[in-house]
C-alpha cells in the first residue's frame, strides 16, 4: 500500500530532515529493523524523495523508535528527541529472568525507557547505540554474589551465541540466568551460588535452548 498524501503543504522534506536527526549515529538498517518499518521506506524518508506523508502507523513506529513526540516528526513542533543528542533510551520490559526456574512473558510488555548517556555506551560498552540492549530483571539467589534478586539487567540480545559466560536464555519454557560453559557435546548451567548444583544440557535438549542474551554486568547505572 502506497503512502498517501496528507495535506498539500505537507513538509517533507523537513519531515526526513528530522527523522535523519533523530536517527543519527544509529544505522538506518538497525533502525529501520528496530522500528518495524521496511530499510527502502526509511531511506526514502530520509533522503527526502517522495511528496506524499508517511501512514500515521508508520509515523507512530518511526517516532516510538526515534524516542521522539509524533508531533516533533510530523511537524516540528516540540522538542526533539527525548534522549538529547547527549543521551539514549533503553526500553525496560515486564519480563522476568529467573535466577533458578520461572516464566518467560513470550508477550513482554514495555515498562518505561531508561537513560543511558552516549558516553556511557561508547566508553564503557564501546558502542555507538543502544540498538539490541534491553532492560529486564533478575529472580532468585543462584546467581549470587554476582547477580542479586531483583537486580535490573541491562542485556545484549545480539549476543546469542553459546560461549563460556553468564547469559539469559529460556529452556523447556523456562526464563532463566546461568553461568555457561561449553562442553563438548552441549552446555554445562552453572550457579554462582554454591548450594545450587551444575545441570549438563546435551543431545535433544540443546535444540530447546533459545539464548535471549547476554548481561552486561558490574554497571553502576540502575
Amino acid at each position: 500500500m502506497n503512502d498517501a498524501p496528507l495535506a498539500p503543504e505537507f513538509d517533507f522534506a523537513g519531515f526526513g530532515k528530522r527523522l535523519a536527526e533523530a536517527i543519527e549515529p544509529e544505522k538506518v538498517t538497525a533502525f529501520a529493523r528496530r522500528a518495524d518499518v521496511p530499510h527502502n521506506t526509511v531511506s526514502k524518508y530520509v533522503a527526502g524523495r517522495g511528496a506524499g506523508s508517511p501512514r500515521l502507523d508508520i509515523a507512530a513506529r518511526l517516532a516510538r523508535a526515534a524516542n521522539c513526540t509524533l508531533e516533533w516528526l510530523v511537524w516540528g513542533v516540540g522538542d526533539g528527541p527525548i534522549g538529547s543528542e547527549s543521551s539514549v533510551l533503553i526500553p525496560r520490559y515486564a519480563a522476568t529472568l529467573a535466577a533458578g526456574s520461572g516464566q518467560w512473558n513470550e508477550g513482554r510488555q514495555l515498562v518505561d525507557y531508561l537513560p543511558f548517556t552516549s558516553d556511557f555506551l561508547r566508553e564503557r560498552l564501546n558502542r555507538s547505540s543502544a540498538h539490541g540492549l534491553v532492560i529486564l530483571e533478575a529472580k532468585g539467589d543462584s546467581m549470587l554474589p554476582t547477580i542479586h534478586d531483583g537486580e535490573l539487567l541491562l542485556v545484549d540480545e545480539s549476543d546469542t551465541r553459546i560461549v563460556d559466560g553468564i547469559f539469559a536464555f529460556v529452556l523447556d519454557g523456562d526464563a532463566r540466568l546461568k553461568r555457561f560453559r561449553k562442553t563438548i557435546d552441549g552446555v554445562t548451567l552453572i550457579s554462582d551460588n554454591p548450594a545450587y548444583d551444575p545441570e549438563k544440557v546435551t543431545g535433544a535438549a540443546m535444540k530447546k535452548l533459545q539464548i535471549i542474551g547476554r548481561p552486561l554486568l558490574g554497571l553502576q547505572v540502575f
